[in-house]
């Protein structure tokens, strides 16, 4: 698996937490919402892990709204889950080019993509190659 590096696709900063990891290396730190209650969630930043931890109670099948811990801003995507129709969160990658992952608990969709496809891989090539 390759550790991502993940930044607020709205103010640009890096939301990864050292203090906090997950599968032994440091994890992406969010603000969730659901059912009302927010709190802290902190997913893997390994691309193909599923694990995260939470103080919410999130029951398998229900939506989250994600924010920014830094600037507070919710991170949502025009996308929707090609699989559930839940709505997709952006997380923008270090290195250019944004992932996008489904709100709905359970549901393992993702997808990867770049606005400046050449420069943009081109940087997440080499960013990740020491992986590859």
């Amino acid at each position: 698996m390759v550790e991502v590096r993940i930044r607020c696709p709205k103010c640009g900063e890096s939301l990864m937490d050292e203090e906090a990891p997950i599968d032994g290396h440091p994890s992406i730190h969010v603000i969730g919402e659901a059912g009302g209650k927010k709190g802290d969630i902190r997913l893997s930043s390994l691309y193909g892990s599923y694990n995260a931890q939470t103080d919410l109670d999130v029951p398998e099948g229900e939506e989250t709204a994600f924010f920014c811990p830094l600037c507070g801003e919710r991170l949502a995507s025009t996308r929707t889950c090609e699989l559930c129709h839940a709505p997709m969160v952006p997380f923008g990658f270090a290195e250019g080019g944004v992932v996008q992952i489904c709100s709905r608990r359970g549901c393992k969709r993702h997808l990867i993509e770049f606005n400046d496809i050449r420069a943009e891989l081109r940087s997440f090539v080499e960013g990740y190659s020491q992986f590859l």
